[in-house]
């Protein structure tokens, strides 16, 4: 990414878990590291850089106000930005700068697009604040990000359901029957589930949206549920040797609430396992190396590709878009669009159609459409009058 022209070496200013701050310094043309020097707390941000102007944001009470999921998003996205441009002045900042970011991030269109956005948030304050004359990100322009379709079918649940470990049976499960994003079904915990007339729901407020929902538990998530609520984990009790019970519905191999990211590595290390044996079952029936990597990649699904399988799932079986975003949290409109863009035109959801149709024609209309009631009601009356 070109960078507007600085004095001496760059410096990335980060904090050890021992609470004390380094500035770990690089030569701006090789990238070589030069050395580190410890920071003064009350020197840690320079006034007038971009690490000021972000560590301005994220003490401000616009920050501060965002829903937890959101301030957890835009978390990552001003480490991002902290990292790359953190050191430069904030007038050093062009359109040309912007672009370039831009078009460095390219092949990831959606986080360039929360980059832009958020630079253009950061720059809006200082402009406010009369640390800039112009906002160099007001309207740099949106990357074109391709919706993904993809959807998890039955026989690939099935097969990665086998290879996961039982915390992450349950992890998958819930994420699937429950159209919750991983960082909700990480803090469901047992005091959540309910039990009304033989049916387990869990209830819940999202913690991006702060939507509270009460969601009757699937069929197909029940055992698993009910095995979770009959086991006994327990944790250490902090600054005791007492073992208390862990409430957490999916708690870490320590009963304690996962990071996302060692949630995701433990993911991805049991979908290798899944794919590895896939490879040796393609390999035995002749596959040559290139075709099982190409069919394996072809098979490869993401996380964020289950709530839109439940989704589906339920369209496809007939639920209504309200009975769908009662589930999901969705305003009913935004669940309707995803419907829309993800619901594929598949041959089971054209013959469900066309079974629904010719079983209404067996049984009869179930409803008097408005051009026959005109036309009844009109005969009704030529025979009133001539009575």
């Amino acid at each position: 990414m070109p960078r507007p022209r600085q004095d001496g070496p760059k410096r990335i200013v980060k904090q050890l878990k021992d609470g004390t701050t380094w500035a770990y310094l690089y030569d701006r043309r090789t990238g070589a590291a030069i050395g580190r020097e410890q920071v003064l707390e009350s020197t840690a941000v320079r006034p007038g850089t971009m690490s000021a102007l972000i560590k301005s944001y994220r003490d401000s009470a616009r920050f501060k106000s965002r829903k937890p999921g959101t301030r957890n998003t835009y978390g990552y996205t001003l480490d991002y930005l902290d990292a790359t441009i953190g050191d430069l002045p904030i007038r050093a900042i062009a359109p040309a700068t912007v672009q370039a970011i831009k078009e460095e991030l390219a092949a990831t269109p959606s986080k360039a697009n929360q980059v832009l956005a958020l630079l253009s948030i950061l720059f809006k304050g200082a402009k406010k604040q009369g640390l800039v004359f112009e906002n160099p990100a007001e309207d740099p322009g949106k990357l074109p990000v391709q919706p993904r379709i993809e959807i998890w079918s039955r026989e690939e649940e099935a097969r990665y359901i086998e290879a996961f470990r039982p915390r992450l049976q349950l992890m998958f499960g819930l994420m699937l029957y429950t159209l919750q994003r991983l960082s909700d079904v990480l803090a469901m915990t047992l005091n959540q589930v309910t039990e009304q007339n033989g049916r387990l729901y869990v209830v819940l407020r999202q913690s991006k949206t702060d939507e509270l929902v009460g969601i009757p538990v699937h069929a197909s998530l029940e055992t698993l549920l009910r095995q979770r609520l009959a086991e006994d984990v327990t944790i250490a009790e902090k600054g005791t040797d007492r073992q208390i019970k862990s409430l957490l519905l999916v708690p870490s191999p320590h009963g304690l609430k996962w990071t996302r990211r060692n949630a995701s590595r433990a993911w991805d290390h049991d979908l290798a396992i899944a794919d590895r044996k896939l490879a040796d079952e393609l390999k035995t029936n002749g596959w040559v190396p290139a075709k099982i990597k190409e069919e394996i990649a072809k098979r490869h699904r993401q996380r964020r590709d289950l709530r839109r399988t439940g989704i589906v799932r339920m369209a496809e079986g007939g639920a209504t878009t309200p009975q769908i975003a009662a589930v999901s949290g969705h305003q009913i409109d935004y669940c309707q669009r995803i419907i829309d863009t993800y619901l594929p035109r598949r041959t089971e959801v054209a013959l469900g159609g066309i079974e629904a149709w010719e079983a209404a024609e067996k049984s009869g209309p179930r409803v008097v459409r408005l051009s026959d009631a005109v036309a009844l009601e009109s005969r009704a009356q030529k025979r009133r009058d001539k009575g």
